[in-house]
Order: structure tokens, then sequence, then C-alpha cells
């Protein structure tokens, strides 16, 4: 299993778009604790943050080279889904 974090939802639902595009299964899980326009207000105001995962992308099949690709071209990090 792959799992990759984003702190936007909107790039995780990219992410999830094009590995499903690639024929691999992916699902997005997301916390609904603060919206993504609150954060991009934030953003452009300057106030400093920590990463905070706002949404998962998940895959059972991915291949590790096109999921850490797909992750790191949305801005994720990659938690589980080392090469084998």
């Amino acid at each position: 299993m792959r799992i990759a974090a984003f702190e936007n939802e909107p790039e995780a639902s990219a992410a999830a778009t094009i590995l499903r595009e690639q024929g691999y299964n992916s699902r997005v899980v997301t916390r609904r604790s603060e919206a993504y326009e609150d954060r991009l207000r934030d953003f452009f105001r300057g106030k400093q943050r920590t990463f905070e995962p706002a949404a998962l992308v998940i895959s059972d099949d991915a291949e590790f080279e096109s999921f850490a690709r797909v992750a790191q071209r949305h801005y994720g990090f990659l938690i589980r889904g080392q090469a084998e």
C-alpha cells in the first residue's frame, strides 16, 4: 500500500486522478478541519504555518516510481510506499 500526504485537497485530488488515468486504484481521504480557501488566504497574508496534511492519497496497486513521481509533482510527501 502506498500513502502520500498533501497539505491541500486540490493537489491530492489531482494526483489521485492522474494515478487512476495510469490504470491504478487510488482514493483521497480528507480532513475537513479548515477550508482550502482559508489556508490560501492565510498564505497570501504571510501567515507562517507548519505542514498540516489535509488529505491523503492511498493506492494499493500503484508502482513505487509512478506513485512517488505523481505525489511529488503535486507537492505531496510519501508516508508509506518504499521501493521493493
